[in-house]
């Protein structure tokens, strides 16, 4: 009876239990829930970390699934900007600087020129450094006397310094001899200028026929440009301006229209002046320095 109750209601009679099999069927569906859920968080982190679009990268990091379980791999760090590296210093400046230095009167600033001055205008290289040191109505005796305050400061070690002497004919203008300006002014002074350092250039003089020159000044102007020519004051170079045949001895600065008032150049003057300097220095700025006499 018991067995008719059994299969009419249903009821499977019990079987013998394999506690075994039943405790691994639980842990494998366990399992199977943790590992369908662990996917769904994975993707759920994947659409997140792509904005939206499962199919566009994110530029920042990289969500991958390993196992159905999600891990962030932080995308490589861009590589560094390479450090700018300085560049090697470059070796000394070795160029050499020439300097000029010019002692001279009103013909030297370019007076009847509108103040052109050849010496401002000889076309060398900006590392050649000019100074015009020429004051109008100035004697070469002042000129002398001021050697030291008012030009040997120019001097300078780092290439060839030149000093043009071109004054004298004030001084013959205020009575000097030209024996004396010789002697007692341009030797001492073209010795103390290369004791200084400087190669020194002396200019003759030129003509003039201005109001006031006599023909007494004119002879003195001629001995005098006789001693420079001889060089007994032992100049580096002779600057005869006084030869040129266009401004010299044998023009008349009275008419010539190189002249504003028989005694300034005018501008054609001063720029034909420029020619005749610059033929006479450029050759000292090939030349080493001198050293300066202690």
């Amino acid at each position: 009876m018991a067995d008719n109750l059994t299969h009419e209601c249903g009821i499977m009679p019990k079987q013998p239990e394999d506690k075994g099999l039943i405790r691994s069927l639980e842990v494998l569906a366990r399992l199977r829930r943790v590992c369908r859920a662990s996917a769904c968080v994975g993707m759920a982190l994947l659409v997140a970390g792509c904005g939206g679009d499962p199919g566009t990268p994110t530029p920042s990091s990289t969500v991958m699934v390993i196992d159905a379980a999600p891990v962030v791999v932080p995308s490589p760090a861009p590589a560094a900007a390479p450090t700018p590296t300085m560049p090697a210093a470059a070796p000394g400046d070795l160029t050499k600087t020439g300097v000029i230095v010019q002692s001279g009167d009103s013909i030297g600033i370019g007076l009847g020129a509108d103040n052109w001055a050849a010496i401002d205008h000889l076309g060398f290289a900006n590392s050649v450094v000019i100074h015009n040191v020429s004051v109008a109505g100035i004697a070469m005796q002042a000129g002398y006397g001021q050697r030291t305050s008012d030009l040997f400061g120019f001097y300078s070690a780092k290439g060839p310094s030149v000093l043009v002497i071109q004054q004298g004919t004030n001084d013959i203008y205020y009575g000097t001899k030209a024996a004396n300006i010789y002697n007692s002014i341009l030797r001492p002074f073209v010795s103390s200028a290369q004791a200084a350092g400087f190669y020194v250039v002396v200019d003759s003089i030129l003509p003039r026929a201005d109001s006031g020159w006599t023909a007494a000044m004119e002879q003195q102007r001629v001995t005098y440009n006789t001693l420079v020519r001889g060089n007994g004051a032992r100049a580096d170079a002779i600057n005869d301006i006084a030869a040129d045949p266009l401004m010299g001895d044998g023009t008349n600065p009275a008419t010539s229209l190189y002249y504003a008032d028989g005694l300034h150049p005018t501008l054609i003057g001063q720029q034909r002046l420029v020619v005749l300097n610059a033929a006479v220095l450029a050759p000292f700025l090939e030349r080493p320095t001198r050293l300066a006499q202690r």
